[in-house]
C-alpha cells in the first residue's frame, strides 16, 4: 500500500526505493542514481539499471562512508586521504596533503536526507544505536544477497563511520539472524562512537 519515504528508509522497505526507479517516467532514473553516487565519492562500477536503488553494485566501506560524510557535510564532499603531512626526523616539513573539497549535492538535499535519516535510528531498523550512543546522529543499516555482508554508516555534524561486517569469501554466510545490519554491524558502530564522543567531551 502507500507509505511516505521518510517510513520506507527508516523501516528498510527497500521495495519502495525500488519503486524509484522504475517504469516509463521513473522518479530516479538509474543513471541520475550513478552521477549521484559518483558525485558523493562512490568510484567503483556502479551498473545504471533499476535494481541499483537495492545497492546491488559493490562498493568498498571506504567509499559509503565517504558519501555519508557529504550528507554530513552539508553536501560537501571531501576526499578521504590517510596522510595528512610528513616530516623528517628534525620536524622539517616534506610535504603535505589536503583532501579535496568539492559540492556534490544541494545543502537543501543534505539536510532532508539527513533529516530522514535521523529517524532511522530513532524509530526505525537503526534504533538500537540508542542503547550505547545518545548524541544526534544519522545512518541507515544495510544487508547484502544471502545474508552476504552487514551493514551500518552514520554519521554526525562531526564525524562520520561505517561498519561492514563480513567475508571476503561469499561462499560463507550469516544466518538469517545476525545477517542484517541491525544485529551485527549496527552495534559495533555505536560502541566505536560512544567511545569517540567520551575522548571528545
Amino acid at each position: 500500500g502507500y507509505t511516505t519515504l521518510r517510513y520506507a528508509l527508516a523501516h528498510s522497505l527497500n521495495v519502495i526505493a525500488g519503486r524509484l526507479t522504475i517504469g516509463d517516467n521513473p522518479i530516479a532514473p538509474p543513471g541520475q542514481v550513478v552521477k549521484y553516487a559518483k558525485n558523493m565519492g562512490i568510484e567503483s562500477p556502479l551498473m545504471a539499471v533499476p535494481s541499483i536503488a537495492l545497492g546491488t553494485s559493490e562498493v568498498t566501506p571506504l567509499e559509503m562512508t565517504s558519501a555519508y560524510g557529504t550528507l554530513a557535510n552539508k553536501g560537501v564532499h571531501v576526499s578521504p586521504i590517510s596522510i595528512l603531512k610528513i616530516e623528517d626526523k628534525n620536524g622539517i616539513l616534506i610535504a603535505d596533503f589536503a583532501p579535496d573539497y568539492k559540492e556534490a549535492i544541494s545543502p537543501q538535499t543534505a539536510s532532508i536526507i539527513t533529516n530522514m535519516l535521523q529517524d532511522v535510528i530513532e524509530t526505525g531498523t537503526g534504533a538500537g544505536v540508542r542503547r550505547y550512543f545518545q548524541y544526534p546522529a544519522a545512518g541507515k543499516t544495510g544487508t547484502t544477497q544471502d545474508f552476504a555482508d552487514a551493514w551500518f554508516v552514520g554519521y554526525t555534524p562531526e564525524l562520520a563511520a561505517g561498519v561492514w561486517v563480513g567475508f571476503d569469501d561469499h561462499r560463507v554466510k550469516f544466518t538469517a539472524e545476525y545477517g542484517q545490519g541491525a544485529q551485527a554491524a549496527l552495534p559495533i558502530w555505536a560502541k566505536f562512537m560512544e567511545g569517540v564522543y567520551k575522548e571528545l567531551n
